[in-house]
């Protein structure tokens, strides 16, 4: 079997897909983990691995690893199923929310932060008679 040589484009999100559920920083912990879980990996020899093999095999991980079930429960939608769910699932998807809220937060300019407020503002004034 061939192989095929990876590009850096072969991670990005494409445009219309959802936002990724996992962070090689955030889940670091997870991963590690999962790759022991899963391949036998320990988080030693981990360090060892080229990061295209590396990428591989994080891409392969299966739902019945530590990242798995945490991945499972941050791409839950449904809110009937999210306010059904236990504690730990509630706490994991608080933390997500947070995380992905920090990171546009970190990565959005000020500028850009300033007009979104001044809109809001507009939208506020308008909604209860105020002047724009």
């Amino acid at each position: 079997m061939k192989s095929r040589r990876l590009w850096s484009s072969d991670f990005r999100t494409p445009p219309n897909d959802p936002q990724p559920l996992y962070d090689a920083a955030f889940d670091a912990v997870l991963i590690e983990q999962s790759l022991a879980t899963q391949y036998g990996i320990l988080p030693a020899a981990q360090a060892e691995l080229p990061y295209p093999e590396w990428a591989k095999l994080v891409g392969g991980l299966m739902d019945n690893t530590p990242l798995g079930r945490v991945v499972a429960v941050r791409g839950e939608t449904d809110r009937k199923k999210l306010a059904a769910m236990g504690p730990w699932a509630q706490r994991i998807h608080q933390q997500w929310q947070a995380h992905i809220a920090r990171r546009a937060l970190e990565t959005t300019p000020p500028a850009a932060l300033r007009r979104q407020m001044d809109g809001l503002e507009a939208a506020m004034a308008k909604l209860f008679g105020g002047d724009p």
